[in-house]
């Protein structure tokens, strides 16, 4: 065993404090727990500029800058491949966010460095990808099967292909997202966009890609009998062919919010919903449906193995958009008190299954065990069931 801290260093993100999306909370959320624990210390690369300031430490975690380099779709790989060559001779772990540049994991293993790779779900199978595109995540997928250490999948779903298509060459364990727990005085009415008031509306926060069900979603919500107003949070600056075709539903039952930022914006939203969609279908456990989850919210939800993992019976679900108004007045049948204790054992759930500090202590264990060469499984999650 040495006789320092175990050096990690977390790459393949935009940077933090978290600006931009899932991996980069995920990174921060980890990062800053992580790095309190006695006998470790954590590093997160950012890209140079992207804090004008570039302070050397958030808390207690390092910050490390790499500057990029414009090479258009290939911007990200190369920066990613930079961020490895930065750490990989100072650091004992390597956890890379992502297969896009996982072939750059062989030199750290020839320094004798640890790479951990987090695929984030099955990303060669967004819509967003051209064919060149899923053939190359798909080629990186096999490929950090082959070359990492260790595969962390944040679903058991996720981790059970990652076994089944790549056999016993690959190393695989489970650990998913996090999520913290609003409190109630979160949820501020005079925060919510728009006026509108709690209760009076549903919600459904992704971005607009197919894969996220939303056009499902609009046509099952059309045809039920809700008339409150279902408000879809998503970036709308890039209105790609997709997005186009969603804005031509904008009505009074169909209200599109645009980008919301504000963490404390969004908890409102959550909060103060009457119910909430969850549309996901190729990621693992997503942290907007873990998010949901801890604001209590009544979530319909895409029937998949990665959805019904997180949520369980606690959930109501659909696999087409002929389904949604039977899940919609499924919830409307329910009594008050039915619809508090699902609120109540959902809040429960996030907090024995996906707390953040669940997640730290589960990685700080798998990288003790890394460290002394005997990687093993750590498991978070149980079946979901409603007592």
């Amino acid at each position: 065993m040495i006789n320092r801290p175990i050096r990690v260093a977390i790459v393949g993100t935009r940077g933090i404090p978290a600006r931009y999306g899932g991996f980069e909370t995920f990174a921060e959320e980890l990062a800053t727990r992580w790095s309190h624990i006695p006998g470790f210390e954590l590093t997160v690369v950012c890209p140079a500029g992207s804090n004008p300031e570039t302070p050397e430490r958030l808390g207690t975690v390092n910050l490390e800058y790499v500057p990029e380099v414009s090479l258009g779709p290939g911007t990200t790989i190369a920066y990613d491949v930079r961020s490895v060559f930065a750490t990989m001779r100072t650091h004992d772990i390597v956890y890379m966010l992502g297969v896009g540049a996982s072939f750059a994991c062989v030199f750290p293993r020839m320094f004798g460095k640890h790479v951990w790779i987090n695929p984030d779900g099955l990303e060669w199978k967004r819509s967003k990808w051209g064919v060149l595109g899923r053939f190359y995540l798909r080629l990186m997928e096999w490929t950090a099967s082959t070359f990492a250490n260790l595969l962390i999948a944040d679903a058991h779903a996720l981790q059970l292909y990652l076994e089944s298509t790549y056999g016993e060459r690959v190393r695989t364990t489970c650990i998913p997202y996090g999520a913290t727990i609003p409190k109630v005085s979160q949820f501020r009415p005079e925060l919510l966009p728009g006026g509108l008031s709690p209760d009076s509306y549903n919600l459904l926060v992704a971005r607009l890609e197919p894969e996220n069900q939303i056009l499902e979603i609009i046509r099952g919500y059309l045809v039920s009998d809700m008339s409150r107003p279902l408000v879809i949070v998503g970036n709308l600056e890039r209105q790609l062919a997709y997005a186009r075709s969603l804005l031509q539903f904008a009505s009074s039952r169909i209200h599109f919010a645009g980008a919301v930022y504000d963490r404390e914006v969004l908890i409102a939203l959550r909060g103060l919903a009457r119910y909430a969609f969850h549309g996901h279908t190729v990621g693992g456990t997503n942290p907007s449906l873990l998010e949901a989850l801890a604001c209590g919210n009544l979530i319909i939800a895409h029937s998949n193995p990665f959805n019904r993992e997180v949520g369980g019976d606690l959930m109501q679900y659909f696999t087409d958009s002929q389904e949604i108004p039977a899940a919609l007045e499924r919830f409307e049948r329910m009594s008050l008190k039915e619809r508090d204790r699902i609120r109540a054992f959902s809040r429960a759930r996030i907090r024995e299954h996906y707390s953040w500090e669940k997640v730290t202590r589960t990685y700080v264990a798998l990288a003790h065990q890394t460290m002394a060469g005997s990687p093993q499984q750590f498991a978070v999650g149980s079946t979901g069931k409603v007592p």
